[in-house]
C-alpha cells in the first residue's frame, strides 16, 4: 500500500494478508480446551517461574502474584493497584488470574492503541527496555492503532526501538495517524505491516503559539525543527 505525502520519497508498506501466516506462536488443536499461557512452551506454560536469565548478572527472574496487576482479595476476583493502567481482561492460568497485557509481555508483543503521552511513552519504552535485557536475540511485535500524540513522546518511543539490540517489527491496525505512522516506519525493514483497512496518514506539524514575540519566534522554530526530524526519519527508512 503506498501512502500519498508532501515529501518526494514514497511510503511503501507491506499490506498483510488475512491469511497469512502470524510469527506469533500458534496454538494447536489438543490445546484448545487449556489456556493460552499453559499452551506455551515451558518457562511459560506450567510454571509460575521464568526461567529467563538476566542480561546483566545472569539472575533468574521470578514473578510471583504481587506483580501481576489481577488477584485475587476480597473486593473481587479483579483488582488494579494504584497507579497501573486500567483493568483488562484475565486469562487464567495453572497459578491463577494473569491479566492479558502480561499474557501479551510474555510473548513480547507491545500493543500502543491511544495517543503517545509521556505516559504511554514510559511505559513502552520500559517494555521495550525489559525484553531487550530478557532475551536480546528474540523479536519484538509492536501492534498499533495510534492516531499520533507528543513529538518528544513519540521520537523517545523511536529512539528506543532504534537503541536495543532485538528487532522490532511494527503492525498497524486501524489508523497509524501523525506521529504514529513515524512509530509505524520505525520498525525493522521486513518486518513493517498494515492490515488491508488501515489508515495510514501524515499531516505537517501544529503547534499554538502565544507570549512575546521571541517566544513565538522559538515556538515556530521548534515546530519547523520537528518537521524536518520527521521528514528525515520518513526518508531514512524508505530510501532505497
Amino acid at each position: 500500500m503506498v501512502v500519498a505525502s508532501p515529501f518526494t520519497a514514497s511510503l511503501t508498506f507491506s499490506v498483510a494478508s488475512l491469511n497469512r501466516t502470524s510469527s506469533i506462536p500458534q496454538l494447536s488443536r489438543r490445546y484448545s480446551h487449556r489456556s493460552i499461557v499453559s499452551a506455551l512452551p515451558r518457562p511459560y506454560g506450567d510454571s509460575s517461574t521464568i526461567g529467563l536469565s538476566s542480561k546483566t548478572n545472569g539472575a533468574p527472574l521470578n514473578l510471583d502474584d504481587k506483580d501481576f496487576l489481577l488477584t485475587s482479595t476480597s473486593y473481587g476476583p479483579i483488582e488494579a493497584r494504584k497507579g497501573n493502567p486500567p483493568i483488562m481482561p484475565a486469562v487464567m492460568t495453572p497459578g491463577g488470574p494473569l491479566d492479558l497485557s502480561s499474557v501479551l509481555f510474555r510473548n513480547r508483543i507491545i500493543f500502543i492503541g491511544q495517543p503517545v503521552n509521556s505516559t504511554v511513552a514510559q511505559r513502552v519504552i520500559s517494555q521495550l527496555v525489559t525484553l531487550a535485557t530478557i532475551d536480546e536475540d528474540a523479536d519484538i511485535l509492536v501492534y498499533l492503532n495510534c492516531p499520533g500524540g507528543s513529538t518528544y513522546s513519540v521520537l523517545a518511543i523511536y529512539d528506543c526501538m532504534s537503541w536495543i539490540k532485538p528487532k522490532v517489527g511494527t503492525v498497524c491496525f486501524g489508523v497509524a495517524a501523525s506521529q504514529g505512522a513515524l512509530l509505524l516506519a520505525g520498525g525493522e525493514k521486513g518486518m513493517r505491516y498494515a492490515m488491508p483497512n488501515s489508515r495510514i496518514m501524515i499531516h505537517q506539524p501544529q503547534s499554538g503559539c502565544g507570549g512575546h514575540v521571541e517566544d513565538v519566534r522559538r515556538q515556530v522554530n521548534e515546530a519547523v525543527q520537528s518537521r524536518h526530524v520527521s521528514i528525515y526519519f520518513l526518508l531514512w527508512h524508505y530510501s532505497p
